[in-house]
């Protein structure tokens, strides 16, 4: 029997253009109000892009292996985003949960602590006939627990966090059990939180929660703050499940460099973890005329070229699907 190409991007390519994304964009124009969606930012769409890009991975590898795959999404918002600056709709990470795998999980969890965002994802789940999932209302850090961790084979959990959302009690709890974990470090807001609490004890106790424990009173910056964030997740993570994982971060900047966020990773050591350095190159090298592409395809103004556009045609090794399977 004739392997599969492992090629993340020619998937992903693939499954966008069937989908139909600006058709899901132009029923939420005419059925939700913008009011109604997450306002978000030109940078937004780049965290997107490397959700669908680990979807594609996960979905393509993970199920061949484990037969019941959730996915969790802790800040799961109103389905659907707004592009503040230009007006224009994106999908959220809800709706892409749906959309994207090329193995569709077997149930989605959504955790929303605003009840507005609670009720639109809700409606809008229904507007397109989703299925398979729970709304759990409540703060991620308590209805964490409310999840079935012992009904679930693997899971993917994304958690997109707009500063210190998500405990480290929390993360531990997740990583007690087998999965993925793409975590959004909003760098800039963690930076400013922890400049004030350095200079006065401002926010210390929701600091102490976000890192596990005072010891970010010795970091000297931002980046050794975040460099001793990831090392403790990397300990923790290998103490909880005994066994060797990875825990890498790329970092992406907003225009001009003067906002920027980390999205972290964390999943088991394998040869799969070369597709995270693959998009790792690239995502470190953006210019602000990739920042314009990735709204285009996260827009669903996708034609053959745009993903090798964006990423570049050379940049993604192929190589057999079997490898990353340990066949």
């Amino acid at each position: 029997m004739r392997s599969e190409e492992f090629n993340p991007i020619k998937w992903l390519s693939e499954k966008l253009e069937k989908i139909s994304m600006g058709e899901y964009i132009r029923q939420i124009e005419d059925n939700f109000d913008k009011g109604e969606l997450y306002k978000a930012h030109t940078w937004t769409p780049l965290k997107l892009i490397a959700l669908m890009y680990w979807l594609t991975v996960y979905s393509r590898i993970v199920p061949k292996r484990f037969s019941n795959c959730w996915y969790i999404d802790l800040l799961a918002s109103s389905g659907a985003n707004v592009i503040t600056e230009t007006g224009d709709i994106i999908l959220g990470s809800p709706l892409l949960s749906y959309l994207v795998p090329h193995e569709p999980f077997k149930h989605h969890i959504f955790v929303e602590l605003d009840s507005q965002k609670q009720k639109t994802l809700g409606r809008m789940l229904k507007h397109f006939g989703l299925s398979d999932y729970d709304i759990l209302k409540g703060d991620c850090n308590e209805k964490v627990h409310d999840i079935p961790f012992s009904d679930i084979d693997h899971y993917f959990c994304f958690i997109d966090c707009e500063g210190l959302d998500v405990k480290m009690s929390t993360l531990e709890y997740l990583l007690r059990y087998r999965g993925d974990v793409l975590l959004v470090f909003q760098t800039s807001s963690v930076n400013r939180v922890f400049g004030k609490a350095k200079r006065g004890g401002y926010n210390m106790r929701a600091l102490d929660d976000f890192c596990g424990g005072d010891w970010w009173q010795s970091c000297s910056d931002i980046e050794d703050l975040l460099n001793k964030y990831i090392s403790s997740v990397k300990q923790k993570t290998d103490s909880l499940r005994g066994f060797e994982n990875f825990v890498d971060h790329v970092r992406i900047k907003g225009k001009g460099g003067g906002f920027f966020y980390e999205v972290i990773l964390i999943c088991r050591r394998g040869d799969y973890i070369r597709a995270w350095l693959d998009l790792k190159k690239k995502l470190e090298a953006l210019e602000d005329e990739d920042v314009k592409i990735a709204l285009k395809i996260c827009k669903g103004e996708l034609e053959l070229r745009t993903l090798d556009e964006f990423f570049g045609q050379t940049a993604f090794r192929q190589t057999k699907l079997d490898s990353f399977l340990g066949r």
